[in-house]
């Protein structure tokens, strides 16, 4: 992930990680029609990101980083901290622990 796409906690402040992309279904339950509306309604597609000191979640519309997921490395959480960081880090660059995966 770029500098320029770091996401900020408008909480606690502390830099956001990327959960995953989710389509979040739309449109409502009836009772005469049951779930029907919400096939008609579709979904929207959505990247959840998630503050590792405060809980705090933020939703992003998925399709405003179409051209960006392609480029991110794959992420893996830090055994001793939790945070998420580049795959092939060979440490944490939050705390220094052994990324066990390389």
């Amino acid at each position: 992930m770029s500098e320029e796409m770091e996401k900020r906690c408008s909480n606690c402040g502390s830099a956001m990680a990327f959960i995953r992309r989710e389509d979040i279904q739309l449109g409502e339950a009836s009772v005469l029609l049951g779930v029907w509306p919400n096939i008609r309604a579709g979904a929207l597609d959505v990247e959840l990101w998630g503050c590792p000191r405060c809980g705090k979640l933020d939703l992003y519309r998925g399709d405003l980083f179409e051209e960006q997921e392609e480029d991110r490395m794959a992420q893996t959480a830090c055994p001793a901290c939790g945070q998420l960081h580049d795959l092939d880090d060979p440490k944490c660059p939050f705390c220094g622990a052994k990324n066990p995966n390389i």
